[in-house]
């Protein structure tokens, strides 16, 4: 299909579209009139609650008609700026929160903030992970998306989860509650311990990117939650239950105390939108409304037995989840790996963002999954992986 468009991530001049024509509760019909269930739910899980809300876009939608702008800039704001900065602080246990567009921004504003707690000017990330595309997001990551061709930051340096390298002269750490492109990879509890300790040992800030993991995935709304004590967490897409964009970034009173008399130069390019603030609110409403949060339990240990099932029939060899973000661990390398997504295109399954990488497929459930959402996930997901099977052999 010939196109006018730029397309991120591809090589344009052989670029092929897959054009979607209409979006179903959990997913799409494709080009070809074919439902395909999204198994990101529109990336690393921005849509939780599915892509047919209307009730929250047109709530938003009438609210915007009175107050359409409000970028929180030069002491102006909006009476729903200031109510989910309170919702979010009673709900974090007093974090205070600065808004803007996307999970790049909020990572952004992280660091500037560490720099202003502490003078210091050195990062650290670690091994496989993602924090953002901009220049200090995504030099910070380990992902080389954008650094094999932009550059990369000299101030920031990767760790392969070593503690060691955690050093006196530096400002933050950046960690990811659990990291999508890493496979959901679990460096384990002593871990957590002993970064936290070692960060306030050496009053370096412990920044932690809950961007893919927040917005009620694990049965609370933050998915740092029982793990580790943030200085400074940030959360984007399915902060807003992914209608609207919007990201946030929270710190806590000890770092609040050290720079609230200086000024807070992040704003311009990084002011968010009030349709994203209004988005938020509804989605938190509905979350308390329904009551989903309460069962999270229940689709995790539904989804375990999925999984388990599949082991039982030999097509993977484990998972692993961190809440409703699964990660199914295959047999062996893919030596099809090119081809991959698209043996599950073929039977009804849409990988999503960076899903085609490793040797796992990784899926978000909806929290308000029905019973067929986990038939119909199990039949295509048994189709893909005998199909997938079937011809690695063949080839071998």
């Amino acid at each position: 299909m010939s196109s006018k468009l730029l397309f991120p991530y591809a090589t344009n001049s052989s670029q092929s579209l897959r054009v979607i024509s209409e979006y179903t509760t959990y997913g799409f019909i494709d080009e070809d009139g074919f439902l395909k269930m999204d198994l990101s739910l529109g990336s690393c899980g921005c849509f939780p609650i599915g892509f047919k809300r209307t009730d929250v876009v047109d709530k938003v939608c009438e609210k915007i008609k009175d107050a359409p702008f409000s970028s929180g800039e030069f002491y102006t704001t909006h009476p729903a700026v200031i109510e989910l900065g309170e919702r979010l602080y009673n709900m974090s246990g007093g974090y205070r929160s600065f808004f803007a567009v996307s999970g790049s921004d909020a990572i952004e504003g992280a660091i500037k903030i560490a720099q202003l707690y502490n003078g210091r000017n050195q990062f650290l990330g670690f091994k496989n992970s993602y924090h953002g595309s901009t220049y200090m997001s995504s030099s910070v990551s380990d992902a080389t998306y954008i650094t094999n061709t932009f550059g990369k930051d000299p101030r920031c340096v990767i760790s392969d989860y070593n503690l060691d390298s955690i050093t006196d002269d530096l400002c933050a750490v950046v960690i990811e509650t659990a990291s999508w492109q890493n496979g959901l990879y679990d460096p384990g509890k002593d871990f957590w311990v002993s970064l936290r300790k070692t960060c306030t040992d050496k009053n370096i800030v412990l920044i932690v990117d809950d961007i893919a993991m927040c917005g009620g995935k694990t049965g609370t709304f933050f998915g740092w939650t029982g793990i580790v004590e943030p200085d400074i967490f940030t959360m984007g897409k399915a902060l807003t239950g992914g209608y609207f964009p919007l990201s946030a970034t929270c710190l806590s009173e000890k770092i609040f105390d050290s720079i609230k008399d200086i000024m807070w130069a992040h704003g311009f390019s990084y002011s968010f939108n009030l349709s994203g603030v209004y988005s938020t609110l509804a989605y938190l409403d509905l979350l308390e409304q329904d009551k989903l949060l309460e069962e999270v339990p229940q689709l995790i240990d539904r989804t375990k037995e999925l999984a388990n099932r599949l082991i039982e029939q030999g097509l993977i060899k484990e998972y692993k989840n961190h809440g409703l973000v699964f990660n199914l661990v295959l047999l062996n390398k893919k030596p099809l790996e090119t081809m991959f997504e698209s043996f599950l295109y073929k039977h009804g399954l849409y990988a999503g963002l960076w899903n085609e990488g490793g040797n796992g497929l990784l899926f978000v459930v909806p929290i308000n999954a029905p019973p067929s959402w986990f038939i119909r996930l199990e039949s295509c997901l048994v189709k893909a992986l005998t199909d997938y099977a079937a011809t690695v052999a063949l080839s071998s």
